[in-house]
C-alpha cells in the first residue's frame, strides 16, 4: 500500500457527477430544501471526496477499480416512458447499481463499510474534519456520516444558523425522544399522517388515528392494539417539528384567514357535466380561521351528494394571486399592465391564456381568462413563435407599449415613473385547487379590496417584532444582481405587498410565542432552542416564497420563488402565494 491518499490516483467522477445531477431534483428531504444557500455544494460529491481523500491508495490497479466500483456503483441507461406533445416517448434516464452516492444510498450498508475503511486507516481512530466556510453544511454532514469528527462554522451568521439546525441539533438529540404536545396529539390530520409514517394502512390507520386523538383529548384508551402502547409519547425531533410548525399555522389561520377568502363554486364533481351557472359564494372563516362548504350543501339530500354527476357547491381553495405591475402612459395617461407574457398555463393538454382590452374609457383595461386554447400547428419552432404571439404582453426589450393607445414607453420612461413613485400593481387573476387540477378565473372584488392593508393594521402587528418591519437599506443598484434600486425600491420592506408583509409579520409572531408554549409544556432548554431555530428557518423559506419578485411557472404551475437564482432583478408580473 503506498502513502498515496486515493483521491490522488483515481476518483469516480462519472458517477460522482450523475449523482450529483439526480440529488438536484429532489424536492422532500433534502438538506437544500430546509434553507436557501448560495454556494451548495451536492452531497453525492462531497461524500465521493471525503471517502477518497481519507482512504490510502491501495496501490494495485485490481483493488483500485474494485474500491471505485464499491464508491460509485455503476450506471446503467434505462428506457423511461414520458408524456411530451400529449403522446408517450421513451427517454434514456440514467440510474446507479451500487455504490453510496446515489440519492436514498445513504443507508447502504456500503456506507458502515467505508466508515471502518477510514477509522482502520486513521489508526483505529475518527478524523477530524475541519471546515471554517462550511456554507450549507454539505461537507460537514457527509464528513459526519462517514464517522468523522466535525467542526465546521462560517462568518455568516445565516450559514452559521443552518450549520445548527443541519448537523448540531439532529446530531446532539439524536435518539432522544419526548411525548408530542397535546394539540398535535388531539389532531386527527397530525394522527393520521403520524401512524401513516409508521407504515399502518386501512382500517388499523384509521384506528390508531382514533386512539391517539382520543388520548389527546383526556379520553380513557385501551392499549394493545399496536406493539409499541402509546407511540405518541416517544416521538424524535422531526415530529416536535412538525407538531410546532402546524401549531404555528393554526395561529396565523387565526389572523390571516379572512385576508386569503376562500370560494365555492356551484359544478358536478364528475368533470364534462354542465350544470346551470351561479355566482360565486364566499365561504366564511370560522373563530379559528376554517372554512367549509358543509352549510351550502346542508340542503341538498345525501343521496344525490353521493351521486358525482349532481352538482353541488365546492370549495376552492385559493393557490395564488397573479398580479401585474403597472405605469401611466406618457402619451394617454392610462394605466398600462406590465405584463412580460399573458400565458397563464401552457402545458400539453391544458392551455390557459389572460386576455386583455381596453375599457370603454380607454384609461384602462379589462381582462378575461380563456381556458382550452388550441395549439399551433407544425414544427416546434413555429409552434413556439406561434404561442409567442398569441401570449404576447406588454413589455419588451425596447420598453412597455401600450394597450389604449399604443404608444411605446422606452426603459428610461418606465424607470422614471418607477423611481418618481408611479409604479402601481393590479390584479390579473387568481389561481384556484379545483379537485382536479389548477383552475384560473378572474379576481372577485373582494378579493383585491382584502389583499390592501391599512397602514393601522401593519403597524398594529409589527408593534410586537423587535426592531419593526424590515426597513433596512437595499444594497445600491450597483451592486452585482441587485436591479430593483433602479425602480425605486429603496428597502427590503419594498419587495413585499403590504398583505405579504402583515402574513411575514404574524408568522414571526406565531414563532416568537412557541418558546413560551414549549415551556409551558414542560420542553428542556435544548429542546426549545432547537424547535425555535428550526422553525425560524422555516419562516424564512415563507419569505423567499412570500415576496413580489416571485413569478408563476407556466409548466409546473407553481411559485418560483424570490431567489430563482441568487439576485433580484424586476418581476414585472409577479405571483403572490396564499401563504396558508
Amino acid at each position: 500500500m503506498s502513502d498515496k491518499r486515493l483521491i490522488e490516483t483515481a476518483f469516480p467522477l462519472r458517477e460522482a457527477s450523475a449523482a450529483s445531477l439526480h440529488e438536484k431534483n429532489m424536492r422532500h428531504g433534502h438538506i437544500s430544501t430546509l434553507h436557501l444557500w448560495p454556494a451548495r455544494r451536492p452531497l453525492a460529491a462531497c461524500r465521493a471526496a471525503i471517502v477518497a481523500a481519507l482512504l490510502p491508495d491501495p496501490g494495485d490497479d485490481k483493488e483500485r477499480a474494485t474500491l471505485i466500483r464499491r464508491l460509485g456503483g455503476e450506471l446503467k441507461t434505462k428506457k423511461k416512458a414520458r408524456t411530451e406533445n400529449g403522446g408517450a416517448v421513451e427517454a434514456d434516464k440514467v440510474e446507479a447499481e451500487g455504490g453510496i452516492l446515489w440519492w436514498g444510498h445513504e443507508s447502504n450498508p456500503d456506507v458502515a463499510w467505508f466508515r471502518e475503511r477510514i477509522r482502520e486507516a486513521n489508526g483505529g481512530r475518527a478524523p477530524r474534519v475541519l471546515d471554517p466556510f462550511a456554507g450549507g453544511g454539505a461537507i460537514p454532514l457527509e464528513a459526519m456520516r462517514l464517522g468523522c469528527e466535525v467542526v465546521a462554522n462560517d462568518l455568516n451568521p445565516v450559514a452559521w444558523l443552518i450549520l445548527k439546525c443541519t448537523l448540531e441539533y439532529p446530531q446532539k438529540l439524536a435518539g432522544q425522544t419526548r411525548p408530542l404536545p397535546d394539540h398535535a396529539v388531539s389532531d386527527p390530520a397530525f394522527a393520521t399522517a403520524f401512524f401513516k409514517a409508521r407504515g399502518l394502512k386501512g382500517a388499523l390507520l384509521a384506528k390508531a388515528a382514533a386512539r391517539m386523538v382520543a388520548a389527546g383529548r383526556g379520553e380513557t384508551i385501551q392499549d394493545g392494539l399496536l406493539e409499541e402502547a402509546r407511540p405518541w409519547e416517544h416521538a424524535d425531533l422531526a415530529w416536535h417539528v412538525r407538531a410546532w410548525g402546524g401549531w404555528v399555522l393554526k395561529e396565523a389561520r387565526r389572523e390571516l384567514a379572512s385576508r386569503y377568502p376562500t370560494y365555492a363554486e356551484w359544478q358536478a364533481l364528475r368533470p364534462g357535466i354542465e350544470v346551470g351557472a351561479r355566482p360565486l359564494s364566499l365561504l366564511e372563516p370560522d373563530a379559528d380561521g376554517v372554512v367549509s362548504v358543509g352549510r351550502l350543501n346542508a340542503d341538498i339530500p345525501k343521496a344525490k351528494l353521493d351521486d358525482p354527476r349532481n352538482p353541488r357547491w365546492v370549495a376552492k381553495p385559493t393557490v395564488a394571486y397573479l398580479w401585474a405591475r403597472t405605469v401611466p402612459c406618457k402619451s394617454c395617461r392610462a394605466t398600462i399592465p406590465l405584463l412580460k407574457t399573458r400565458w397563464l398555463c401552457r402545458k400539453d393538454g391544458k392551455r390557459v391564456l389572460l386576455e386583455m382590452e381596453p375599457n370603454a374609457a380607454r384609461d384602462a383595461v379589462i381582462f378575461g381568462v380563456r381556458g382550452d386554447v388550441p395549439a399551433s400547428t407544425g414544427s416546434a419552432a413555429q409552434r413556439r413563435n406561434a404561442d409567442a404571439v398569441l401570449g404576447a404582453g406588454t413589455m419588451s426589450r425596447t420598453g412597455a407599449r401600450c394597450p389604449c393607445c399604443s404608444s411605446l414607453m422606452t426603459m428610461e420612461d418606465v424607470r422614471y415613473e418607477a423611481v418618481a413613485g408611479r409604479l402601481g400593481a393590479i390584479m390579473t387573476a387568481v389561481v384556484v385547487d379545483g379537485g382536479n387540477g389548477k383552475e384560473y378565473r378572474l379576481p372577485t372584488p373582494f378579493e383585491v379590496s382584502v389583499a390592501i392593508v391599512e397602514s393601522g393594521q401593519f403597524d398594529k402587528i409589527f408593534a410586537d417584532i423587535p426592531f419593526g418591519p424590515p426597513n433596512d437599506l437595499l444594497p445600491s443598484k450597483d451592486a452585482p444582481g441587485i436591479r430593483v434600486p433602479l425602480y425605486g425600491f429603496k428597502s427590503w420592506s419594498d419587495l413585499f405587498t403590504t398583505r405579504q408583509l402583515v402574513a411575514l409579520g404574524t408568522f414571526i409572531v406565531a414563532v416568537r410565542q412557541v418558546a413560551s408554549a414549549m415551556e409551558n409544556v414542560g420542553y428542556p432548554p435544548e429542546w426549545c432552542e432547537a424547535l425555535w431555530a428550526i422553525l425560524a428557518l422555516a419562516v424564512d423559506r415563507t419569505a423567499d416564497d412570500g415576496s413580489s419578485l416571485c413569478s408563476w411557472t407556466l409548466l409546473r404551475e407553481t411559485i418560483r420563488g424570490t431567489f430563482g437564482r441568487f439576485a433580484l432583478p424586476i418581476v414585472w408580473d409577479f405571483a403572490e402565494v396564499n401563504i396558508l
